[in-house]
């Protein structure tokens, strides 16, 4: 039996991303749906309050994904129509998505090509007096600059409304980044550290998290009268509102999830460990940028690889071919959102993404997730080093 099929339990592919969903988390769907409350109720709100702890914040909202928690927050903050966005060209489409939900103009800003967040310089180059928000995006689960990107906020008394998607337990300082933006907003996508299978969360000032909670469940308030029936409920509707709230199942998956996550991150982190160990001195590799007050929550394991010697490309397609013949699936994340015709059609693209271009063409995530065994991450850390021996650059 060949190496592969010893790490990939019979042949499978090692995948690139992948969840820790176990007996726990299938115990808790089936008590939820045997207490025969099915949507939005009671596990939802021990959801929200856990992660408030977690987070050590303010109140909490779930939501059903991270979109609708970047579209709520951009809605509670009163940005709509002619206005624009600031945001990096390096993230998911999602996250301008929002901002085009809202009517508002995205505009994509280039990254420092170190971190793969956006650059606070460049932020600040493309203010203008149409801006009212700041969206920064913890690129993989690193922390942006938040220091920097909070002077230049100020400075022009913008808010900033964190994309954390991927930062579910990244710290500066010891403290969790959902405090350091005025709105942060989190996924708890399939194969996201934490998961409810699909889901989010936002978390800000009391007065934006009330009023999104409104605008969540159709935009409607809720009265109750004790003396009818627990079934009897009057509402009234008072704004436009979406279904964007979070049912108990999967607030069930959320909590078991997060009652786990020290022990999975501590599977990641592992496997991250022994990925710098093993590639840290191979040439023409940079390993992922960290500081040393920063807690990487490691929804992503990018490396970085040089280009070709005759300066034309890079071997990151070579190099991906040859481990996926390996049963290693990697993966890009993201191309620029500059590259989607469409998104080019309807955003502002203050200067070319250079740093984003160039690391597009460089960029290559190995599988770290807790499916990812220690073992496995050896093997992988192997078959990445003769890869690379191959191209000859090692």
């Amino acid at each position: 039996m060949s190496h592969a099929s010893q790490s990939a339990e019979g042949g499978r592919p090692v995948p690139v991303t992948g969840h820790g969903v176990g007996e726990a988390e299938l115990a808790a769907v089936a008590r939820v749906l045997g207490s025969g409350g099915l949507t939005t109720g009671p596990e939802t709100a021990l959801f929200e309050e856990e992660l408030a702890g977690h987070f050590g914040t303010g109140p909490v909202l779930a939501v059903n994904s991270c979109t609708a928690a970047l579209h709520l927050a951009l809605l509670c903050l009163g940005v709509g129509a002619g206005d624009e966005v600031i945001t990096s060209v390096l993230t998911f489409p999602a996250t301008v998505n929002a901002v085009l939900a809202v009517g508002a103009v995205p505009v994509l800003v280039d990254v420092d090509p170190r971190t793969l967040n956006i650059s606070p310089a460049a932020v600040a180059s493309a203010v203008t007096p149409r801006t009212r928000a700041v969206i920064p995006v913890h690129m993989g689960g690193a922390a942006c600059d938040m220091t920097a990107l909070r002077a230049v906020a100020d400075r022009h008394a913008l808010p900033l409304v964190a994309d954390a998607a991927h930062a579910v337990d990244t710290r500066i300082d010891g403290r969790h980044i959902a405090g350091e933006a005025d709105v942060s907003c989190f996924s708890f996508y399939a194969t996201k550290n934490l998961t409810s299978v699909e889901g989010g969360a936002l978390t800000g000032p009391a007065e934006i998290v009330d009023r999104a909670r409104l605008l969540a469940r159709h935009g409607l308030r809720f009265s109750w009268d004790p003396a009818l029936p627990a079934t009897a409920a009057s509402y009234e509707a008072v704004a436009a509102g979406w279904k964007y709230n979070l049912s108990d199942v999967h607030a069930a998956v959320g909590r078991t999830q997060l009652a786990r996550l020290p022990e999975l991150q501590r599977a990641r982190r592992d496997v991250v460990r022994i990925y710098d160990h093993a590639l840290a001195r191979l040439p023409g590799v940079d390993l992922p940028h960290r500081t040393s007050t920063e807690e990487h929550s490691w929804y992503l394991y990018q490396i970085q690889l040089a280009a070709d010697p005759d300066g034309h490309g890079t071997p990151r397609d070579r190099v991906a071919e040859r481990l996926r013949r390996a049963g290693i699936v990697t993966g890009s994340y993201y191309a620029p959102l500059s590259r989607h015709a469409f998104l080019a059609s309807v955003c502002r693209i203050p200067e070319p993404p250079v740093h984003a271009e160039a690391a597009w063409h460089r960029l290559l995530a190995l599988p770290v997730h807790p499916g990812v065994s220690t073992a496995d991450a050896r093997w992988i850390a192997g078959q990445l080093t003769a890869a690379l021996a191959e191209e000859g650059r090692n």
